[in-house]
């Protein structure tokens, strides 16, 4: 069984997922952001509101992260890895 992703890691994966798009390509596509993020759909659309009225990402013609969106997946990327490695010395 799968453990239920909390609402912060949902933004992170959408968010690496954008970044991740955007290397590779000129457009991001929700359809391909719901696959690289492993959501639904119709949540993936909540979730991209969501972070869009949080300032994380900007949806105009395109998607795309702000700077703040950055800052959060830096951050969230940090706290991970830190949470991990005192879960391995705690093993």
């Amino acid at each position: 069984m799968k453990n239920k992703r909390s609402k912060l890691q949902i933004y992170f994966d959408v968010i690496s997922a954008i970044l991740l798009e955007k290397q590779n390509n000129e457009q991001v596509s929700k359809t391909r952001l719901q696959h690289k993020s492993n959501t639904s759909y119709d949540k993936l659309l909540k979730y991209l509101d969501e972070m869009s009225e949080k300032g994380l990402i900007k949806i105009e013609n395109e998607i795309y992260t702000t700077q703040l969106g950055i800052k959060f997946h830096q951050d969230y990327y940090s706290i991970n890895e830190l949470i991990n490695e005192i879960t391995q010395r705690l093993s």
